[in-house]
């Protein structure tokens, strides 16, 4: 018998406004070290707020029997002419498909395009190399079979092995995802692999993680390494919206992605779409003195951590090459959920879990791309990993720790919000965010 139901909640909007209102207050004083996750500047996040939100934009042709939705036609520019032609730029692509909405989307997209008709075989990167959660779930549930790559330790992997895999299976796809990474894949070296083993074979490089620093041109560019394509979210290393995009040089890999995402996708969140091309213009700007800075002090921190006595992952190989740091607190006599509330409390916020390459347990994966972002310098790394450790052991407040933490976001600013053109936008910006909510500001 079903029971009796539960009356409405009774939280107003007014409740909902004050919990957005301290949710920001409490932002603005704290720091993410989540890997996955970044910041992007107000300027951007504005037409999500704005009437483009709401519309739909097929017609990147500007076919003018094809406006059956006439809501974008105004602004259709800066996906085609603003957005597209910098990602084709700073991916060095010749052809770029923004529709995906994340990057579980876009490894759908190209698993269905790339990955052949079921009963097919798509190669993917093992667990114990850090290949997504997902890979082998969606390719299964598109029909397709899934064997893995595999190597030696958690940061590479064995060629030998791959060339036999390739010569036995003849996949029509190697899909190459890193979720959990420390040190990218020598796609240059698997790519040797599969075209020697299994010609016919494309290779889809799932970037995610890396995208910012392959964009601003620190970490290698997977076509320029031979991939047939690449792609990913737009919110990780790249300080943008929650989104994704497929890049490729190949015309029938970019005919067949485009005949397919149709199907996939509908809506591919046009406001969502105009904050990437305002992110990339952005990007342009300050990106690459962003992605060496994001290196610079992913590493820096790491050494001034292990520096404290906490156990960071990979020293016999300088700890990490990109954005990412494991630290197992288990092996300090903490446990990676008891460490990530104190840390919480102290107003840094990371990401725990199971299933890291190499534990048994549960590990912490932190990164600085977000803090790089908000303007953390090399000089404000020391302050950061007293608070980071003297937070994991509990040895000092945590409320005054997390004064400290505010302390080092108030004293920096985003990049996104540093460039002179976003100063000189405000008064615009605040009148149309007025307006969208209903202030008629002039």
């Amino acid at each position: 018998m079903k029971g009796t139901p539960m009356a409405p909640a009774k939280i107003t909007l007014s409740d909902v406004v004050q919990l957005l209102a301290e949710h920001e207050e409490t932002a603005a004083r704290t720091l993410s070290l989540v890997p996955s996750e970044n910041a992007m500047s107000g300027l951007a996040k504005l037409p999500m707020l704005l009437d483009p939100y709401h519309r739909y934009f097929f017609n990147e042709t500007d076919d003018p029997d094809r406006w059956h939705f006439r809501g974008a036609q105004s602004l259709r520019d800066i996906e085609t002419d603003v957005a597209i032609p910098l990602l084709e730029r700073l991916g060095r692509a010749d052809y770029v498909s923004v529709r995906p909405l994340s990057g579980l989307n876009a490894m759908t997209l190209a698993l269905a395009t790339l990955g052949g008709d079921p009963g097919s075989t798509v190669v993917t990167v093992g667990p114990g190399n850090g290949g997504h959660y997902a890979t082998p779930s969606v390719a299964q549930r598109l029909g397709q079979r899934v064997e893995f790559l595999r190597g030696p330790d958690p940061h590479s992997l064995d060629l030998d092995h791959a060339a036999e895999l390739l010569r036995r299976v003849r996949p029509a796809l190697v899909y190459v995802d890193q979720s959990h990474c420390l040190f990218p894949i020598d796609v240059a070296a698997l790519v040797r692999v599969v075209r020697e083993a299994s010609p016919e074979t494309l290779v889809h490089v799932d970037a995610s993680h890396w995208m910012g620093l392959v964009l601003a041109g620190v970490f290698p560019n997977p076509l320029d390494a031979g991939a047939d394509s690449f792609g990913g979210s737009t919110h990780k290393t790249f300080p943008g919206p929650q989104k994704a995009l497929i890049l490729t040089r190949d015309a029938d890999i970019e005919k067949r992605i485009r005949e397919t995402q149709d199907y996939l996708v509908s809506s591919h969140h046009f406001g969502a779409t105009l904050s990437l091309g305002m992110a990339l213009l952005e990007f342009q700007e300050f990106g690459p003195a962003y992605a060496r800075a994001v290196v610079g002090h992913t590493r820096s921190f790491a050494g001034l951590l292990a520096g404290r006595g906490l156990t960071v992952c990979a020293a016999d190989r300088g700890y990490t090459a990109g954005h990412q740091l494991w630290l197992d607190t288990e092996r300090d006599g903490i446990a990676p959920g008891l460490a990530s509330d104190r840390l919480y409390a102290a107003g840094l916020k990371v990401n725990f879990m199971a299933g890291l390459p190499g534990f048994t347990g549960q590990g912490m994966r932190i990164g600085l791309n977000e803090a790089a972002y908000q303007g953390l310098t090399e000089e404000d790394l020391p302050e950061l990993a007293d608070v980071f450790a003297a937070a994991v052991r509990d040895e000092r407040p945590a409320a005054g720790l997390a004064d400290r933490v505010a302390a080092l976001r108030g004293a920096r600013t985003p990049l996104g919000a540093a460039l002179p053109e976003a100063a000189a936008l405000l008064d615009r910006s605040l009148a149309l965010a007025g307006r969208a909510l209903g202030a008629h500001a002039s």
